[in-house]
């Protein structure tokens, strides 16, 4: 989205994203023309509890009402698109952490190889996490130590889906 047309299009929307109890991840207009998208992407603001599509149903129903009220997007028609980050999400603030708390993250560290653990704990500025070994085939998982991980020393990070 240009940052001429951000400021309204967020205006417009954030407040109802908010009164829903709910929190803004990101607003962007994306493509040209007839082809254009309004992408919002809205999840809860704390906590590990998942945010049900009915709840993403009942927000995109009521951002498409303000912004037929408000009118933020200039140019031809578009179309609104509302979801949530999903089950693999890109961790890249302290809050994403929050939410993945009881999880598995896989972290490319800048340093090292990357790996998969078990959220433990996330704080402002590093994360606890373990990592599980299984030493061969067929002999059980061995849990180790929880160690501290600094958000300042990922590459990348995203919560993983358990089978």
């Amino acid at each position: 989205m240009t940052s001429e047309h951000d400021a309204p299009i967020r205006a417009a929307v954030e407040p109802v994203v908010e009164a829903a109890g709910l929190f803004l991840e990101e607003c962007e207009l994306k493509g040209q023309g007839g082809t254009r998208t309004l992408q919002v992407l809205v999840d809860l603001p704390d906590g590990t509890d998942a945010l049900s599509l009915d709840r993403v149903a009942a927000v995109a129903q009521e951002i498409s009402d303000a912004l037929d009220r408000t009118d933020p997007v200039p140019g031809p028609p578009y179309e609104l698109e509302v979801s949530s980050p999903g089950a693999t999400r890109s961790l890249e603030t302290p809050r994403h952490w929050r939410r993945t708390v009881g999880h598995l993250v896989r972290i490319r560290p800048l340093e090292g190889e990357r790996f998969t653990a078990r959220l433990l704990e996330a704080h402002d500025d590093h994360a606890v996490v373990q990592r599980s070994h299984q030493p061969k085939k067929g002999m059980p998982v061995k849990l180790l130590d929880p160690e501290r991980v600094d958000y300042a020393s990922i590459r990348g990070a995203k919560s993983e889906v358990e089978i």
